[in-house]
């Protein structure tokens, strides 16, 4: 549906341009055959300047140039707020989608412990399976607010002196596992004595969000390879891996909101869309920049945050 009503715009107003254009080609004929009509015209209203018929002339063609560029920026706001509409119901269906896999998981061991007799460790491990999916809706849930927040720019995070280094290792200890639990392997190399101005919940969305998205687009027994790096005034946090990586055309695209790498990718399309766009937006809260690299010559993509340095220890 949404398809033939993005069609069904693009006829209306490529019919309009064309409508437009034949107008204006009638106009410009009208004037240039009829200059002896015209000047007439222009002499009862007083106007007696022999280049009077250029100068109606030329206000038709501006007005009707102007009719015809105003046409074209529509069409192009019409398609782009279409895409967008597109996004937003792909958003409402995938985030329903990763909603009811952790919600049916847990469905499952409640029942479980409810109706079977359980040894104490099957019955252990069914609560943390519990644990487990209701923290990964609890990010899912946390994602969608946070990309809210940033999107309309309320509530901006107090930034304060934070040292880097700590945060990223008590990130690390706190969640190497999950992310290793996907099949992939992860390497650190954290040299760093920054403090950058921020939060350190920022700071460990940011590490999450990109580490959770390299680890989505590798294959099993891929590696992801963090890197934080003093580098003069600024320090760089770097994400890589050796996965899939990213097609040159989505390079531009993919930090806004909903869009998602790897459409066409090998049924690659997990996630909501709002991982990355929650990366651009906080890194932009803490004066920072946000780049993504990927060659096709060579699997795997790359992104590299830089954040100002407040001061070193």
């Amino acid at each position: 549906m949404p398809r033939k009503r993005s069609t069904h715009i693009v006829s209306a107003f490529v019919l309009s341009l064309v409508v437009a254009v034949s107008l204006l080609v009638v106009w410009v004929v009208y004037v240039v055959r009829s200059v002896t009509r015209v000047r007439e015209i222009a002499g009862r209203v007083g106007v007696v300047d022999p280049r009077a018929h250029w100068v109606i002339l030329a206000i038709g063609c501006i007005l009707f140039f102007v009719l015809i560029v105003g046409i074209t920026y529509q069409l192009g706001q019409a398609l782009a707020a279409g895409r967008y509409s597109r996004r937003q119901e792909e958003f409402v269906a995938n985030v329903t989608h990763e909603l009811k896999s952790p919600l049916a998981a847990i469905k499952l061991h409640a029942q479980t412990l409810h109706e079977v007799d359980l040894s104490p460790e099957e019955t252990r491990r069914s609560l943390e399976s519990i644990l487990a999916q209701a923290e990964r809706m609890g990010r899912l849930i946390d994602d969608v607010l946070e990309s809210g927040r940033v999107t309309l720019g309320r509530h901006r995070p107090r930034l304060e002196p934070l040292q880097l280094r700590p945060v990223v290792e008590r990130y690390l200890e706190g969640h190497r596992s999950r992310i290793e639990s996907q099949g992939v392997t992860l390497e650190e190399r954290i040299d760093t004595s920054a403090v950058v101005l921020g939060t350190s919940e920022a700071v460990e969305r940011i590490l999450n969000n990109l580490l959770e998205n390299a680890a989505r687009f590798s294959s099993r027994g891929g590696e992801i390879r963090l890197l934080v790096t003093d580098m003069g005034e600024e320090v760089q946090i770097e994400v890589a891996d050796d996965g899939i990586g990213i097609p040159k055309k989505e390079l531009g695209k993919i930090f806004d909101r909903f869009y998602q790498i790897g459409k066409e990718l090998g049924g690659r399309r997990g996630g909501t869309g709002l991982g990355l766009s929650i990366v651009s937006g906080l890194v932009r809260d803490l004066g920072g920049t946000v780049r993504a690299f990927s060659q096709e010559s060579r699997p795997g993509a790359r992104f590299v945050v830089s954040l100002p340095v407040a001061e070193r220890r």
